[in-house]
């Protein structure tokens, strides 16, 4: 008995730990803590997932490298691809997109001779088939001879100093909507122009055109994420805090039926008081007795001959917690006559 209370002793938790009646409160406090922390990593882990399946990549950038006629007097094509493999989809099928050509040219005489010329462009899928085409017209900026002596003659020590250059950006819309197929997502595209403009580079470019909630998302983003992780936040409490209750309850009624041994238990839930081995032992002992007494009693009202002479034992103290041979006798010996042998006749 000396060693089961030094083991008990062993597994008993710090006071600072547990209480009599539960958990202490600072390890209450650090459980709400770290409750606290894991819901608000889990909720800005849950917008960050949400956002990188929900938005889509604003921009598309791919450099077009424009093909010449021999002869400089044909169309000027270029074929670009965007995806590495055949029926790869890059664009999402629910976002709308605008397409555009930027070119950088030379403000050469040539090209102002130029004037007008047509930008034609065919979206093609992987077989080649095209899936959205357009055709715009482009111009270079004009600008009269005065204004141009004017404006060579103010940029030329720039223009030596290698600091400026005699070029001219153009953004050329192509498509202002345009949405992507699930079945023949756009895999490349074909530009052509009308005549052989001088180019310094050109790229082509496809924009998302957010609206609604992507917008707020995308353009708003801090102020966005603070809401929807609030959001997620309250709902992650919420939910704890029904489980939390619905599990304190449970192992309220756990303990409430164990008997004398969920001391364990209780110590946890703070249902109820946790019991000494002592106590157990005393508890064990007494109700043992007490069953026992109570079936002698109904075995000797059970015989009306013998009722005249009987004489009801009443209960001697309970036995002591010293570890002696009377211990295990659990029936009172002086019990008088009542506590001979009776049959019962059939």
């Amino acid at each position: 008995m000396t060693g089961s209370t030094s083991s008990l002793g062993l597994l008993r938790l710090p006071a600072w730990v547990s209480t009599r009646n539960g958990l202490s409160a600072g390890i209450r406090l650090m459980l709400a803590g770290a409750a606290l922390v894991a819901i608000v990593l889990s909720s800005v882990l849950l917008y960050a997932m949400f956002y990188r399946l929900y938005v889509p990549t604003l921009l598309h950038q791919a450099p077009v490298y424009l093909q010449y006629d021999r002869t400089g007097l044909g169309n000027t094509t270029a074929m670009v691809s965007f995806v590495p493999e055949r029926n790869y989809k890059f664009l999402s099928t629910s976002q709308a997109y605008a397409v555009a050509l930027d070119l950088r040219v030379p403000t050469s005489a040539e090209n102002r001779r130029l004037g007008n010329f047509m930008v034609y462009l065919e979206l093609c899928n992987g077989k080649g088939v095209p899936v959205h085409q357009s055709s715009r017209p482009a111009i270079l900026r004009y600008r009269s001879g005065l204004i141009w002596h004017l404006r060579t003659l103010i940029q030329a020590p720039l223009v030596l100093l290698n600091w400026w250059q005699e070029d001219e950006s153009l953004h050329i819309d192509l498509i202002d909507v345009m949405y992507d197929r699930h079945f023949s997502p756009i895999n490349f595209a074909r530009i052509s122009l009308s005549k052989p403009l001088q180019v310094y580079s050109a790229s082509i470019v496809i924009r998302a055109q957010f609206t609604g909630l992507r917008y707020w998302m995308y353009y708003w983003r801090l102020p966005t994420a603070l809401v929807f992780v609030s959001i997620a936040v309250v709902w992650q409490l919420v939910f704890t805090a029904i489980a939390w209750s619905v599990l304190e309850s449970y192992a309220g009624k756990t303990s409430s039926l164990g008997g004398p041994h969920t001391h364990t238990t209780s110590a946890i839930t703070g249902a109820s008081k946790p019991l000494s081995l002592s106590q157990a032992r005393s508890r064990s002992r007494s109700q043992s007795a007490s069953r026992t007494l109570s079936v002698r009693r109904r075995k000797t009202k059970s015989c009306p001959g013998d009722t005249a002479g009987l004489s009801l034992p009443l209960p001697l103290s309970l036995p002591s917690d010293s570890g002696s041979a009377d211990d295990n006798h659990d029936v009172p010996h002086n019990l008088g006559p009542a506590s001979k042998e009776h049959v019962v006749p059939e």
